[in-house]
C-alpha cells in the first residue's frame, strides 16, 4: 500500500511538473491575455514549489482502484476536485474578475494534470 500511496504522490507530482511547464508557456507566450484573462501568475521557484507540493498531494487518490484501466477517464475525474477547488475556492477569495475564460484556461490545465498523473500512476505500478 505504500507503494501505491508514493506512486501516486509522485504521478501527482510529475502531472504538476507538466501542468506548470504549459502554464508558464501560455503566459509566456501571450495566450492567456490573447484569452482575455487578466491573472498572470508570477512565475518563480516558490510558486513552483507550491503547485509540486499540492500536485502530489492531490494525485493521492490515484491510489485508489477506480477506474484503473480508463487512463484518460481516471484523469479527467482526479483533476475535478482541485479544479473546483481552485475556482470556487481560491478565486473567489481574491475576489477579483479575472476573464470570461478563466475557467476554460483551468479546467483545461488541470485535465492535463490529471492525464499526466493518472498516465505516470500507470505506468509506475
Amino acid at each position: 500500500m505504500l507503494r501505491k500511496i508514493s506512486c501516486g504522490y509522485a504521478a501527482g507530482t510529475v502531472g504538476a511538473l507538466v501542468a506548470a511547464g504549459v502554464l508558464w508557456l501560455l503566459v509566456r507566450e501571450g495566450v492567456t491575455a490573447w484569452m482575455g484573462i487578466s491573472w498572470h501568475p508570477r512565475m518563480s521557484r516558490d510558486w513552483l514549489v507550491v503547485r509540486l507540493f499540492w500536485g502530489g498531494i492531490f494525485g493521492l487518490p490515484l491510489a485508489l482502484p477506480i477506474l484503473e484501466n480508463r487512463v484518460i477517464l481516471r484523469g479527467l475525474v482526479a483533476a475535478a476536485v482541485p479544479a473546483a477547488y481552485t475556482l470556487m475556492v481560491l478565486f473567489s477569495r481574491a475576489g477579483l474578475g479575472y476573464g470570461a475564460l478563466t475557467p476554460v484556461l483551468i479546467g483545461s490545465i488541470f485535465a492535463l494534470w490529471g492525464i499526466c498523473a493518472a498516465g505516470w500512476y500507470r505506468q509506475s505500478r
